[in-house]
């Protein structure tokens, strides 16, 4: 039966034109009626008065049979309890908050026409509200004398399971306004991702009012499965409408999250109760509650609730609830005594809880074969070595993320060996990929066996290996390094929060010969800044291997200063490297200057993270201007503290220089052959040598050179021609058609621009194949040169211009002129900025190669001085304590003479050297026979010739002497004049606290 045939009912043709117009005026010209009929109802003792049945779509109305009518009661449709007929011509309907139901006579007594047509009209009612949900599934109790009837109503449903209709109707329930806005958000957004749980955040800017007719729509909607309230706080009236959709809702929900949202624990015990005595079976399967202190009563109460789930259990998480072993021992009977749980429960999460070792029962759990996937035991205080037997004998085979981080290994004083269970369970576990033992306190002998048992897999691959805050000590860190080289398995590996002091070079370089690991996480590095140069200087061997299988490196964090430059330096030579994060490192504009060295020579970065490091606009527009000529990178992550801390107009500044950045890093991703064959020009003029040199000029040459790729035009033809061929086939057909004699279409059935996108994907594999030629013919053009450039050229034609021979620079240093062989590392040379930055954070580089070694051999040899040693001493404060001998006294006499001879007018140049050298002469005499254990300091002398500016350094050994009394000669030594010029006043200064006497001087 349908809403029409309703419509059509004699029970209509009772009512008179005038009262059908009086009650449409009262209800509204709006009003959608579906039905209306003539009733009787009982008054005052055996009265029986005539009243008007009116079901609207969302009401039921009951109006007097008088014009002017009025309306005598009214009720929503969900508002309706029970439908109960205990005559055949008697209807009793049941209100929720109503003790006394509504009691109606329909039609003459022993006939059952007039009911069965008003509940018919309530079925239509019900059927347009809540699609394909059986009114019985609504009403908690129908008891009728006569069967319930199919009936449909005319109205098209609308996307979302009519979620938009239903809403209206919980909002005329509540006498709240409609929000259009919500509607438009669920029948769009929600249908275009296929988002089948209702978000209350993105609804969180709504008054707590409105939230409640949105989720009591939920309750017999057949297109959302669940709700999900992360981060919302919901009032007691909210939640009160959630703790009822779950109770009342048919289809059940099967899926609730609410993490994070400062619920307590009578929220969770209103909602165990709620679930409790829900209509029918409950269906829940997958609750998360993390992140909300429900303790264990709340925790409790709510797994009561659904353990009497037919279906099982499939997600558990009550992460960081405040409970303990309690709410474990409670879930542990629930999972032993449902036998379906062993094939439904994959996700179970227990972090952060104190759970200490009252988890035995949860062990029985696991250690029966079951289908558990995600297990994570994070910081709940449990001891670790008793857990592995019954997860080598239940967890084996379908386990692939285990968390055990923050816990002990054992409750005992000594550590004792770790069970055999430890062990085998890595070797024999089949789908693991995520393993978290970060900041355990285990000892080496357990860290050994994880490896060995890693190492002895042959089934698992990709695992990502956390051992944050692992390396507690020098032994620990020493069976790492022996052993990571051989675990095949491992994917990622994470090393963050570990000291320096624990000689992580040594473990960088054997994860450097496991060609597995593609990604290494140094993040959060502790430790003296002393120990990061040989790690530096570890990564940059690492990256710079030829087989390295490092592809991705994490140094966030670490704080390194000007000891990050040298890993900066030898980016371009990292060619296996694809994403790199330096941020949180503060290495200033120094460090950008040289990042934006190192993108410009690099062709192999994807992706790159360089925030909190202290770089100025300056520093940032360096980068974006290096970002410009790169030829890999494709990702940029946004510097928006660093812009922050520049204020206002820096941050606008380098957002719009970040805008212009992104079109570059957009056309990186859609590269042609051009690209290639710069990033092959860059990486053979990293390569080093002469003749790789030339290569990567004539390679960059013919990258600009290369002739447009004649795809774009090709395919253009083929999509022509095969929509001219489509055409004329289609042609062919609709004649076939036409004779059968069926209607032939006149319009175009397939167009060109439909040619055009079915043959995009061919495109793009096209040019895929055609860079790659062109790289391999690029490659074979380098190797010839290579190769001409060892064999001697005979017959060479004289006008060709020889590329391959060194070009010698007048004002090039011997080392700056020769390159490195091709294939050994190169690092950049140190940069004016680092030497700008600070003298404390210099960071030694690697060593040079044997090659550019023996270019110092050709420098000038110049004696090193230090020119701190020859400083004066301190003033004395005291007396001596030997007597001093009667000639000290005239020791100052001849000091001036001393410096007349020394600084002579500009014409008399010879005598004045002569001078000089008689006075050091005459100053050598004085040195002791015996000096004290200091005496082997120099004293510096300065002599200043007429035609130079910058004074002369000279040196001569003087010794100072107690008295005048021992006397001694000693052969004068004089060295090579020094570049310094520092200390111009020290000399002078030394003379005023120690005057000495020339030689021949009288006294």
């Amino acid at each position: 039966m349908t809403l029409k045939n309703l419509m059509k009912m004699p029970a209509k043709s009772h009512i008179s034109t005038e009262l059908n117009d009086s009650i449409s005026n009262v209800l509204g010209k709006n009003v959608k009626v579906i039905y209306k009929s003539l009733i009787r109802m009982e008054s005052r003792g055996d009265k029986v008065d005539n009243k008007v049945l009116v079901v609207t779509a969302y009401r039921v109305f009951i109006t007097t049979a008088k014009v002017p009518t009025r309306i005598d009661n009214g009720f929503h449709l969900m508002e309706i309890e029970a439908l109960e007929s205990k005559k055949a011509n008697h209807l009793s309907i049941t209100l929720v908050h109503e003790h006394k139901p509504v009691s109606i006579l329909i039609g003459d007594e022993g006939t059952s026409e007039g009911v069965i047509n008003a509940v018919n009209a309530l079925t239509a009612a019900f059927d347009d509200l809540f699609p394909n949900v059986p009114m019985v599934d609504i009403i908690q109790k129908v008891n009728l004398l006569f069967p319930l009837q199919n009936v449909s109503g005319t109205r098209k449903h609308l996307a979302c399971g009519d979620f938009s209709n239903q809403y209206a109707a919980m909002c005329d329930l509540c006498q709240t306004p409609f929000r259009a806005e919500v509607a438009w958000d669920i029948d769009t957004i929600y249908l275009a991702h296929d988002i089948r749980m209702l978000h209350l955040k993105d609804f969180d800017h709504l008054d707590q009012r409105d939230l409640i007719p949105l989720v009591m729509a939920l309750q017999h909607n057949t297109w959302f499965e669940g709700i999900c309230g992360d981060g919302v706080r919901a009032s007691g009236e909210a939640w009160e409408s959630v703790c009822r959709a779950l109770r009342c809702s048919r289809p059940a929900t099967r899926r609730v999250s609410w993490r994070s949202a400062q619920l307590r624990h009578d929220h969770a015990a209103r909602l165990g109760h709620a679930l409790a005595r829900a209509r029918h079976a409950p269906a829940l399967h997958t609750i998360d509650f993390s992140q909300n202190h429900i303790e264990d009563k709340g925790a409790i109460s709510i797994l009561s609730g659904i353990s009497n789930n037919p279906e099982g259990l499939r997600h558990v998480a009550l992460s960081q609830c405040g409970v303990t072993g309690k709410t474990v021992v409670h879930l542990a009977t629930i999972l032993n005594d449902n036998p379906c749980h062993l094939s439904t429960l994959a996700h179970l999460d227990l972090s952060h809880n104190n759970l200490k070792d009252d988890v035995h029962n949860l062990y029985n759990f696991l250690a029966q074969p079951n289908v558990l996937t995600h297990l994570n035991l994070t910081n709940t205080e449990t001891t670790l070595e008793n857990m592995w037997g019954a997860l080598l004998r239940g967890c084996a085979a379908r386990l692939t993320w285990l968390s055990v981080s923050r816990n002990p290994w054992s409750s005992a004083r000594r550590a004792r060996d770790p069970p055999p269970s430890f062990r085998q369970f890595f070797t024999a576990c089949l789908a693991i990929n995520h393993l978290d033992f970060s900041h355990c306190k285990m000892p080496p002998d357990v860290l050994k066996s994880l490896l060995l048992g890693l190492a002895c897999n042959e089934s698992a691959a990709g695992v990502q290996l956390n051992l944050s805050g692992v390396l507690n000590s020098a032994q620990a860190a020493h069976v790492l390094e022996s052993c990571i080289h051989g675990v095949r398995c491992l994917q990622s590996l994470d090393l963050s929060d570990n000291s320096m002091e624990f000689e992580l070079s040594g473990i960088v370089r054997a994860i450097g010969k496991n060609h597995s690991i593609t990604h290494l996480s140094l993040s959060r590095l502790t430790g003296k800044r002393s120990y990061a140069p040989p790690l530096i200087q570890a990564l940059v061997h690492v990256l710079q291997e030829p087989d390295t299988a490092l592809t991705s490196l994490d140094l966030s964090d670490c704080k390194l200063k000007g000891d990050l430059y040298g890993l900066l330096n030898a980016l371009g030579g990292a060619r296996r490297l694809r994403t790199l994060d330096v941020g949180g490192n503060l290495a200033g504009d120094a460090g950008a200057r040289l990042l934006a060295k190192a993108l410009q020579c690099n062709c192999t970065l994807h992706t790159l993270y360089i925030d909190r490091n202290a770089f100025s606009l300056q520093g940032l527009t360096d980068i974006a201007t290096a970002l410009r000529r790169s030829v890999s990178v494709r990702r940029v992550e946004f510097p928006g503290c660093d812009a922050a801390a520049g204020g206002r107009a820096a941050s606008e500044r380098v957002a719009a220089l970040w805008r212009d950045l992104h079109e570059r890093l957009a056309n990186n991703k859609r590269s042609g052959q051009t690209a290639r064959v710069r990033a092959l020009a860059l990486e053979r003029a990293w390569a080093g040598g002469d003749a790789a040199a030339a290569a990567a000029v004539l390679t960059a040459q013919a990258a600009a050179a290369l002739p447009p790729a004649p795809l774009a035009s090709a395919l253009e033809r083929a999509a022509a021609a095969a929509h001219h061929l489509l055409h004329q086939y289609l042609q062919r057909c609709s004649e076939v058609f036409a004779a059968m004699g069926g209607a032939t279409s006149g319009g175009e059935l397939v167009s060109l621009q439909a040619v055009r996108d079915a043959m995009a994907p061919c495109s793009n594999t096209l040019q895929d194949l055609l860079n790659q030629a062109v790289e391999s013919l690029a490659l074979t053009a380098c190797e010839n040169l290579d190769s001409a450039d060892s064999e001697p050229a005979t017959g060479a034609d004289g006008n060709m211009p020889d590329l391959l021979t060194p070009v010698s620079h007048s004002g090039a240093t011997p080392l700056g002129g020769r390159r490195r062989e091709r294939g050994g590392r190169r690092v950049r040379p140190k940069s004016v900025a680092e030497q700008q930055c600070s003298s404390n954070e210099m960071l030694s580089l690697p060593p040079l190669h044997a090659e550019a070694t023996d270019g110092l051999a050709d420098l000038p040899a110049h004696t090193l001085r230090h020119l701190v040693k020859g400083r004066p001493r301190r003033a004395k404060t005291r007396a001596p304590s030997r007597p001093v001998a009667d000639g000290a006294q005239e020791m100052d006499e001849g000091l001036e003479e001393f410096w007349r001879t020394c600084r002579t007018p500009p014409g008399s140049e010879e005598p004045s050297l002569s001078r000089t050298s008689r006075s050091l002469h005459s100053l050598s005499s004085l040195a002791s026979p015996s000096p004290r254990r200091d005496s082997h300091r120099d004293d510096t002398l300065y002599s200043v010739t007429s035609g130079e500016s910058t004074p002369v350094l000279l040196e001569c050994d003087v010794s100072r002497c107690k008295s005048s009394d021992n006397v001694g000669a000693k052969p004068a030594t004089t060295p090579p004049p020094s570049r310094s010029s520092d200390n111009v006043n020290t000399m002078g200064s030394m003379l005023r606290d120690h005057p000495l006497t020339p030689e021949g001087a009288e006294t």
